[in-house]
């Protein structure tokens, strides 16, 4: 397939309106391909319908971009793309369409308020719905269906591409539009909800419903294209996997993919964090990882990353079996800033490439990190009303510390959908408070732990088998939003670094649960002096632990052949270094042999992975701003005993021991990126 080593893409953005003539007036798709073509680039995006709505291409449905003055600009990109080996992935935006919303207000997604995306617009809102700049339609009205079809049915005919990217795959707010509210109540019998309450089956219900919405329409658009040619590949942008609950964007959108992919924004341990999960949920690789030209992000238009964070983004991709596009919005007029390729993106995309002969093969990894897309929700948002403002965004925040205390201990790790649970083999299985797990998950989870799998479960318990297996029942949540936990004599190998009366604080409210039969406590819950929220106070500024209680909020339980460890609370969310520590023992404490041990910094990652009967180890620099430090005298220690360990593409050997059949790497300086190969 075309995807088959190619690593080095670029995604070039063109939302541009034709309002003013000077748009997309200096459009040279010659200049363009000849450009990127230069920076060695193996994939270009070619925009067919943005965000605008307005094709790029002289087209039957809807119209044209008045500034293209009838030039086919797809034709020409793809052409010149082909006569250069160059792969083209086509793009449309779905429900983002601001030609159909201005021409069919039937279409329209209706927010909670009863307000569509273009009324009453707040351009500082942090709600892409709400800023007025993009009209937003449903996917399930019907007629609008019936466009999506004929736009991509008359793309597809006319062009020859090797890919598409489906774009904004995703409720950006519930919607209440008549043709959601119609089609709940003929599935259901019943009004859609209008207050959150992940309590109620019914609540979670709906969620589930809406989620199958999506992905519904995901299956939908790739079996038009399908249907007519069958070899182009499909990808629909996951990026919205780090979204709350309310996009309704899961891993039903990645069924419908052929490979997978998405932009996202949030710095390198996002992405590290990511292009594992991606990795894992991908039915092909390479995935790719999308992030911006510009620093933070496309918003500011005019910057440009650093030539460190370009490479950073690309030897992380890379490590992980991914490609690195680099999404570049293009200036109103259809230019690019050429400096930026001539520079910075040819010299990563020139020096990276002599590491994509080493990617690839099966990473080493004792730790699997459960990332639930279909249990985004949280019981805190309960009572409040459906209408995004007070949803929590903490889900992506929760697994992201995981995945930091995990870098920060150096503990091989992946991050692994749903579909991955079955057999699963990890020494650990990380399930972060999810809240709502479904029959099929349970049963994979339940097969593992009977087989001799170690669950570490923090927060709420998501299913009522857990709950059996655990033999427990639920009591609900404390009142308390501050909570501690005091170590037992069990738990001390775990929180023994917290004295008596300054227990491990959890800065939120606990899950209450009720025991029953053998079972480990380790530890106990002890509540402040004072109710939070109240005038009364026992100290400035804090809530002091002064109520010490017998109930249990961390417990190991034996299940089967393995073992549960359950938290009352997510404390991997905790930040002071303690805690954080605290939680790394307890991970440690439940692997085997560790693929590999390093005394590498926090912000350094090691990974392995093994490739044609050898084993490679990258070290890679994330710290997050440039200049990047250079780090010194770090060791990294494998198993068995090697002949031989080389920095790939510099033939410098590097110093080795050996000791009780392990081995020890010395790096003596890392600057942004090693490649380890080792020789047995």
């Amino acid at each position: 397939m075309w995807f088959e080593g190619n690593y080095r893409r670029i995604f070039l953005d063109m939302h541009i309106d034709d309002w003013n003539d000077e748009f997309m007036s200096n459009v040279d798709p010659k200049g363009l391909v000849e450009l990127l073509k230069n920076a060695g680039a193996q994939q270009i995006v070619v925009k067919c319908r943005p965000h605008t709505g307005l094709a790029h291409y002289p087209t039957k449905i809807g119209r044209m971009h008045r500034g293209l003055k009838g030039r086919d600009y797809v034709g020409e990109m793809i052409a010149l793309c082909h006569s250069s080996n160059i792969a083209v992935k086509a793009y449309f935006s779905q429900i983002f369409d601001n030609w159909a919303y201005e021409n069919h207000p039937e279409w329209r997604m209706i927010n909670g308020y009863g307000k569509t995306s273009r009324e009453e617009a707040d351009p500082a809102s942090d709600f892409m719905s709400r800023k007025g700049r993009y009209g937003i339609v449903c996917p399930n009205n019907e007629e609008y269906r019936a466009y999506v079809k004929a736009c991509l049915t008359e793309m597809t005919e006319m062009y020859d591409f090797e890919t598409i990217f489906l774009d904004m795959p995703f409720f950006p707010e519930v919607c209440y539009c008549p043709s959601c509210r119609r089609k709940y109540f003929e599935q259901t019998g019943r009004e859609m909800p209008r207050v959150i309450d992940w309590g109620d089956p019914a609540f979670r219900e709906w969620q589930s419903i809406r989620e199958e919405w999506m992905g519904d329409f995901a299956a939908f658009s790739t079996n038009v294209i399908k249907s007519i040619k069958p070899q182009v590949t499909i990808e629909h942008n996951l990026s919205m996997m780090a979204d709350p609950w309310e996009y309704a964007h899961t891993d039903l959108v990645a069924e419908a993919s052929d490979y997978v992919g998405g932009d996202l924004y949030g710095g390198f341990m996002q992405q590290t964090y990511m292009c594992k999960y991606y990795r894992n949920l991908s039915k092909a690789l390479p995935f790719v990882f999308i992030s911006s030209r510009c620093d933070p992000g496309l918003s500011f238009h005019t910057t440009t990353k650093t030539e460190e964070e370009f490479m950073l983004h690309t030897i992380i991709a890379l490590a992980h079996n991914g490609a690195f596009s680099i999404c570049d919005g293009a200036n109103p007029d259809g230019t690019l800033c050429e400096e930026v390729y001539t520079g910075p993106v040819k010299n990563v995309f020139d020096e990276s490439r002599h590491y994509e002969k080493y990617v690839s093969g099966d990473m080493l990894t004792n730790i699997s990190v459960w990332f639930p897309s279909r249990s985004k929700c949280s019981w805190s948002d309960n009572g409040n009303p459906v209408t995004g403002e007070k949803c929590n965004k903490s889900f992506m925040d929760t697994h992201i510390n995981m995945g930091r205390i995990l870098r920060e201990e150096n503990l091989p790790f992946d991050v692994i959908p749903s579909k991955k649970l079955k057999g699963l083999e990890s020494d650990a299985l990380i399930i972060c408070d999810a809240a709502v797990i479904h029959d099929d998950e349970m049963k994979d989870i339940e097969d593992y732990v009977r087989g001799g799998g170690n669950i570490y479960l923090s927060g709420h318990v998501g299913h009522e088998r857990l709950l059996e297996l655990l033999e427990a029942e639920y009591q609900g949540l404390t009142e308390h939003t501050v909570t501690y936990m005091s170590s037992t004599e069990e738990g001390k190998e775990y929180f023994g670094e917290f004295a008596k009366k300054s227990p491990m604080n959890v800065q939120s409210k606990m899950e209450v649960l009720e025991f029953k039969g053998d079972y480990e406590t380790l530890a106990t819950l002890t509540l402040p002096y004072t109710m939070t929220g109240k005038c009364e106070f026992s100290s400035i500024h804090s809530n002091p632990p002064g109520i010490y209680t017998d109930r249990p909020v961390a417990v190991r339980k034996k299940v089967g052949k393995g073992q549960i460890l359950w938290f009352a609370a997510p404390i991997e969310n905790s930040r002071p270094y303690m805690s954080r520590r605290a939680v790394g023992k307890i991970l440690k404490s439940l692997c085997k042999d560790l693929e590999f041990e390093s005394n590498a910094p926090s912000f350094v990652e090691i990974l392995g992975w093994k490739k044609d009967n050898k084993r490679y180890y990258a070290a890679i620099n994330e710290q997050e701003t440039s200049p990047v430090a250079p780090m010194f005298h770090i060791e990294i220690k494998i198993p068995g005993e090697i002949s031989k360990a080389t920095i790939a593409e510099k033939n410098t050997e590097l110093k080795i021991t050996k000791e009780d059949g392990m081995t020890t790497i010395y790096l003596p300086e890392l600057k942004l990126f090693s490649v380890i190969e080792i020789e047995e």
